[in-house]
Formats: C-alpha cells, sequence, structure tokens
C-alpha cells in the first residue's frame, strides 16, 4: 500500500499548530480574542505588533480548531485508503486493530498525567491566575481525581466519552476512534465508487447530523477525507485549493476579511457553529491540495518527517507539560516579554524531547501490538 508522506508531514504540521495554540491561549490568551470571543477577553489597548500577531493570516498559525479538523480529514483519508485499492482484509483489520491502537498510547498518557497530579505538580490554576487564562486553563485537570477514576478514563470515559479530566485533548480522541468505527464499517458495506460512494457519503453525513446535530461536522469531516482518495487535483487546482484553505483556517470572529460570510442556518436555526464550519471547509482544501502534490518538498523533508512521526506523541503530552514544568516555569520567572519566549522555548522542547521517547517506547510497540491483534482476530475469524 502506497504510503503519502506528504500526509505525514502537514499531520506534523497540524500537530505543532496545536501545541502553540495551547501555549497562547495559557500565556497570551488576549491573542486568541478573536478566534474565541467568547472564552478570551479583548485587548482593549493593543500595540502595532499585537495587531500583526492578532490578524488573521498570522493566527492561523496558532488557531488550534483548523489543525484538529485537518487530522480528523487525514484520518478518513488514510483509512479508507484500502478501500479503494480493493484490499478489504486491510480494512478489517483496521477495525479490529482501532482500539488498541488509539488506546495504548492514551492510558500510557493518563498513567502518566495521574502521577503528575497525584504528586502535586500540576500549577495551572495559579499560572492562570497570572496569565489571564483563568477561563480555559484554570478548568483543566480537576480536584478529586481517584485511581477508581483512573480506571475508569483508561478503559473507556476518555476513548469512547471524550473525557479529557486528566488529558485535555481526548475529547478529540472520541471523534477519532468512534468517527473511524463508523468509516471503517461504511466502506466494508461496499458503498462503491464514485457518484454512488458520493451519494451513500451525503446519506452518512445527514444521519450523522440528525444524531450529533452541530458537533457531526467533526464526523462528517472524517467521511470527506475518504473521498479525497477518488480525488485527483492538477498543480494549478492545488495551489488555488491551499491559499482558498489558507484563507478560510484564519476564519476570525469581528474581522471585516470574514464578517461578510453568512451564518450557517437554515430558517433562523444554526446548523453547524460558523468557525467549525469555515475551518472544515479549509481542512478539505488544505489535504486535498497536500496529498496531491503542493508543497512536496516541505513536507517530505526530514525535520518535517520527524514531527509527522511523534505527531501523535506530542499530541497527548503537550498539555500533561504544558500544566506542570511550563506553569512552574512561568511562575518561577518575572513575567516580561524575555522570559515569556524563554518558557516557550523550554515547553517546545521538552514536548519534542518526551514526544521522540515516547514514539520510541510506547507508541511503536502500540502499533505493532495493535497489528499483531488485528491478524490474530482475523485468523480466528476465519
Amino acid at each position: 500500500m502506497k504510503h503519502n508522506k506528504r500526509a505525514d508531514g502537514l499531520r506534523g504540521f497540524a500537530s505543532l499548530s496545536v501545541v502553540i495554540a495551547h501555549f497562547v491561549a495559557a500565556f497570551i490568551p488576549v491573542l486568541l480574542h478573536k478566534n474565541y470571543p467568547a472564552i478570551f477577553q479583548k485587548n482593549e489597548n493593543p500595540s502595532i505588533l499585537f495587531e500583526i500577531a492578532q490578524s488573521p493570516f498570522v493566527s492561523i498559525f496558532y488557531n488550534g480548531h483548523l489543525p484538529v479538523l485537518i487530522f480528523f480529514v487525514l484520518s478518513g483519508y488514510v483509512l479508507a485508503l484500502p478501500y479503494f485499492i480493493d484490499d478489504f482484509e486491510s480494512l478489517r483489520r483496521r477495525v479490529w486493530g482501532r482500539y488498541l491502537r488509539l488506546n495504548l498510547p492514551i492510558v500510557a498518557s493518563l498513567i502518566l498525567s495521574f502521577i503528575v497530579y497525584k504528586t502535586g505538580f500540576y500549577y495551572n490554576v495559579k499560572a492562570a491566575d497570572i496569565s489571564g487564562s483563568s477561563p480555559w486553563l484554570d478548568r483543566f485537570f480537576p480536584l478529586d481525581i481517584s485511581l477508581i477514576n483512573l480506571f475508569e478514563y483508561i478503559s473507556y470515559k476518555s476513548i469512547i466519552f471524550g473525557d479529557g479530566s486528566l488529558n485535555p485533548p481526548l475529547w478529540t480522541l472520541k471523534i477519532e476512534f468512534i468517527g473511524s468505527i463508523y468509516l471503517l464499517t461504511f466502506y466494508l458495506c461496499n458503498p462503491g465508487e464514485g457518484r454512488r460512494v458520493f451519494i451513500a457519503t451525503i446519506l452518512m453525513s445527514l444521519l450523522l447530523y440528525a444524531y450529533y446535530k452541530s458537533d457531526s461536522i467533526y464526523y462528517i469531516a472524517i467521511f470527506i477525507g475518504a473521498l479525497l482518495n477518488q480525488t485527483k487535483v492538477s498543480r494549478k487546482l492545488g495551489r488555488a485549493l491551499f491559499l482558498s484553505g489558507f484563507y478560510f483556517g484564519a476564519f476570525q470572529f469581528e474581522s471585516s476579511f470574514y464578517n461578510f460570510l453568512p451564518d450557517i442556518k437554515i430558517y433562523g436555526i444554526e446548523i453547524f457553529e460558523k468557525k467549525s464550519f469555515y475551518n472544515t471547509i479549509a481542512a478539505i482544501f488544505i489535504t486535498a491540495s497536500i496529498i496531491n502534490g503542493f508543497g512536496q518538498n516541505l513536507l517530505e523533508s526530514k525535520p518535517v518527517q520527524f514531527l509527522g512521526r511523534i505527531s501523535f506523541p506530542l499530541y497527548l503530552l503537550h498539555m500533561i507539560i504544558l500544566g506542570s514544568i511550563t506553569c512552574i516555569f512561568y511562575l518561577a520567572l518575572p513575567q516580561t516579554k524575555v522570559t515569556l519566549v524563554a518558557c516557550f522555548a523550554t515547553y517546545i522542547s521538552i514536548s519534542i524531547l518526551a514526544s521522540y521517547l515516547f514514539e520510541r517506547f510506547i507508541d511503536k510497540p502500540s502499533i505493532y501490538i495493535a497489528h499483531r491483534f488485528s491478524y490474530f482476530m482475523m485468523k480466528e475469524a476465519r
């Protein structure tokens, strides 16, 4: 099965963007006001430098919502690939191995977080009081998490219900896991190709919306990602798609660049949240352009491929590091621009190093175990 290295590179960039976004949300929250006005306060006296940093085409690099949607689109594309090359056995193996593939690394991250939690090394609440991120940073790692709770998170609460009490980003892993089971089951039913699979995907999207309402957009992104396997894009169109995706991915509220875009409503009823909708379009356009060759030299370079390799560990570990070591470092230093840069550099360095070790000793063995389990179950099924 042909491996698309560009998809790995895009996943690496997306993961790094989430890591940066959470640092900004924790320590410079006013920068995110136009992206999340209901959560982060407005800077009433912005400098010119601040206005530039907050502008849509800069803030896209720390917009945590867009990369999450890119993850979903990429997952659909990668998971459904065997179907479009008539490899149904690989589809079946992916169904059997999906829980272990995702949950074994999740379990390791939860145990690590629980140890940090019980030893009292989470300082996110104290840091939030100083940084002004109280509506966001201080709501993580709540009080009174017991050992029994840990076993519940490990077995089902995190991967099935998206409970992020011990690791906040796990809300997305619930969508990743359940959405992947929906997708793989859908393609095992052999919906056809071309127009047939497109119509079947629309019908599936309507069913998802009927059940999940506005949250269905995340699952729909996975299904549309799968359709990209039969979408061929020319180099010229790929550039246009990327630029269009960049525009929609930089969406902000209270911005003259986007105020004219319509709300996603039918008869006055909101169907999808505005930012989620336009970011989903962006994720689809950007992924379509990348998998068809746009940015190949950069995305297939060794540093970016390394980021792609550690993207899942980086996603799992960064909030644990942010809430503990980074917050401790932030509190220990005077709050100046120079020390904030030093804090950021420390956070990124430790996150990448920890992710490298996690990928080598946890993630890679988890993939092997999931593969062996799926082969065993397929053999037993025969």
